[in-house]
Parts: C-alpha cells; structure tokens; sequence
C-alpha cells in the first residue's frame, strides 16, 4: 500500500498503522517511513497520541473497551474549547456548520470525525487482536459451509476422543479440540477443518487426497498417520509426521486451494512448523524419533569391526531419517557397536565421540562433522 498521501485521518482507519501504535508490529517500516516523511511528523503525532489515549482509557488488561473511560481521554484530546456533545451509545453524529448549532474549526472537526470511527475500529482491534493475514476456524468454517453440509465435534472432556469418519479414518480429538467435517465427503476429496489438537490416522486412497485445513496450514495425504496442533489463539501451527508422507503449505487467505509448490514434503519422524506472527514456515525432526515399525524387522543391529557408514545406513532404515556426512573422510572409520529402538540422538552421540565426530540437524537431515579417522 502506498502511504505517501496519506494524512491523519487515513493513518487512523489503517489497520497495519493502529497495530504498530498498539503492539509494535512492522516497527521497521513505520520507522522508516517517518524518516522518509518528516513533514507528516506531526499528523503521525496526533494520530499516535489518539490511539493511545484510547488504549489507556480502555486499560491493558481489559478484554472489553471501557466507553466512558475512552471518550474522557478523546474529549481531552480533541476539546480545544469547544462544545462537546454527550456520547450516545458507541456512536455519534458529527453536524457540519449548516447542520445545528454545533459549530467547531477544520481542525477539531476533524479531530472529532476521526475520534468517532476510530472508537469502533479499535473496539474491534481490540478484542480480536487477529492480524489480516492469520485465518481462524469461524474463517474456514464460512468457507466450507458453502461448499457441502456440514457436522462438528467438539472435545468438551477430560480425555481424547474418538471420531471415525464415513471413509474409515480415524481421528482423535483431543480435549478443548473441535472437527469440523461434511456429512459426506466429495468424490475427489476429503475435507475436515481442525481447531485445536488431533492425531489422524487416514485411510488410504489415492484417487480422493485428504485434507487438514488449521488456521493457515493446510495438510494434504493420502494414507498415512500425523498430528496436527493448531490452537485457535497460539503462537504456531505444528504437523508431526507418524508414518507415511504429507505435504504441508500455507494459506495466506481464506482460499481452500492447493499450493503445494511452496509447501514442505514431510516423512516419518519429521515435522513442520509455521509462525503464525512471522508466517514462517520450517522442517525439522520431531523431539523424539522413533523407529519406523513396518521396517524395523529388517535393521540389522549388531556391528562388529565394520565401517561407520555401515551402521548410518542402518540407523538410516530404522528411524526414516537421513544422515549426511562425507564419505571420503570417515572411510577410515572402523566400528563395534549395537544400534536400537532409543533414542536417535543418544546413539549418535555415542557414534560420534568414538569416532571424533559432531552432528548437527539441517532441514529434518542429520549432518556428521568430521576430520576422519585416524
């Protein structure tokens, strides 16, 4: 948006302006804009001095707007001796000079104008607190409604709770959780919309994707078990993957779409998180790697004088992870140990102090750092 006409008025009906008066957001470009701008130093002034009159009128920790405490602090701000009406309700009605008796200069009627639709604006900033770019479960919710008829759950007990879905998969909702999904699903996918916590396990079918949509994430499988964490009011939206693979990406609006091509691939023992303030979103392993059961039957687990890259492959096959390292420098690399279904990182912690190494996680991916094998 260019702001570079802008005058008092339009800096307050700007949502991004009253958030960064309010709680400091996009601090680097008001900064900078008021440098580039010095001449609308004062309008920003009066704008700034406005809205935080109202925030201390309406109390930092109140959930509602305090009316009288809020009009006190505008009328102080705006009455230059002039008459000042009685608020009626949360709005009130501005006479030009022909229409009353009330007669006030340019400038504290203009004062007065933009006090008036500031107080509903920041009524509502205020208690939603939800910048334009996050998506809410009511925002999903609207959407999908239109598309099919629809049935919640809502998790109001002390225990995780049940849902199979007229395809067979299986999701358990965890308490304070809702899932949200139709009646009955479309004949080229299947879509539910998660607030909260919920492990699914979903039943496999490759010609209808299955779809998560949660706050501005969107998980897309076809067969395979994850866990999906996206309180209504968090900080970030996290996809821990069991087994199979997902594809996670984000919606920047309230669009059911499918923009994979930016999103992650995720495999067993692999998560993504999206920050939902910066809209980052990242890969990494979960805090615990597990085995990967179907496959642990054929992990071979005793090593006796063998080369370490032997027993990476191997931990490799069990965990679903991969390890990177350079082959050239631990070639010389000889080992005995027993690998197991414990920890990943304790086992790698073991290998790389008998052997001299370091590792690190990249991207879900376990680099090994090392000079060689003497």
């Amino acid at each position: 948006m260019n702001y570079d006409h802008f005058q008092r008025n339009d800096f307050l009906h700007n949502d991004s302006f009253v958030r960064w008066v309010l709680f400091q957001e996009e601090d680097s470009f008001w900064q900078a804009f008021i440098k580039k701008h010095p001449a609308k130093a004062d309008e920003i002034a009066q704008a700034q001095q406005l809205i935080l009159a109202v925030k201390k009128a309406e109390g930092q920790n109140t959930p509602t707007l305090n009316q009288k405490a809020v009009w006190a602090n505008i009328e102080d701000i705006i009455s230059e001796g002039d008459e000042i009406e009685a608020p009626t309700g949360l709005v009130r009605r501005f006479w030009q000079t022909t229409a009353g008796p009330v007669r006030r200069s340019g400038h504290s009627a203009f004062k007065w104008a933009a006090s008036l639709v500031f107080l509903a604006g920041v009524a509502w900033l205020w208690t939603t607190r939800q910048p334009d770019h996050q998506v809410s479960y009511q925002d999903l919710i609207a959407v999908v409604e239109e598309k099919s008829p629809r049935q919640e759950v809502a998790n109001d007990g002390p225990t995780t709770k049940k849902i199979r879905l007229e395809d067979g998969t299986m999701v358990h909702l965890e308490k304070g959780s809702r899932l949200s999904f139709p009646v009955h699903f479309e004949t080229n996918r299947r879509e539910v919309v998660l607030s909260g916590e919920a492990f699914f396990e979903v039943a496999e079918n490759p010609a209808k994707p299955f779809y998560v949509y949660a706050n501005e994430l969107t998980t897309k499988v076809l067969g395979t078990s994850f866990r999906v964490s996206a309180l209504e009011n968090g900080k970030q939206v996290t996809v821990k993957v069991q087994t199979g693979r997902v594809s996670v990406f984000k919606q920047n609006r309230v669009d059911i779409a499918d923009p994979e091509t930016k999103g992650l691939l995720l495999l067993p023992n692999q998560q993504a998180i999206f920050n939902r303030t910066n809209e980052v979103l990242n890969r990494s392993l979960v805090e615990v790697p597990v085995p990967i059961v179907s496959q642990s039957p054929f992990v071979k687990r005793q090593f006796d004088e063998v080369k370490v890259a032997e027993v990476f492959e191997e931990l490799e096959k069990l965990f679903g992870v991969e390890i990177r390292y350079n082959e050239d420098a631990l070639s010389g690399c000889i080992l005995t140990t027993t690998i197991s279904d414990d920890s990943l990182y304790d086992q790698l912690e073991v290998i790389c102090q008998t052997i001299g190494a370091a590792y690190k996680e990249i991207d879900a991916q376990i680099i090994i750092e090392s000079k060689g094998c003497k």
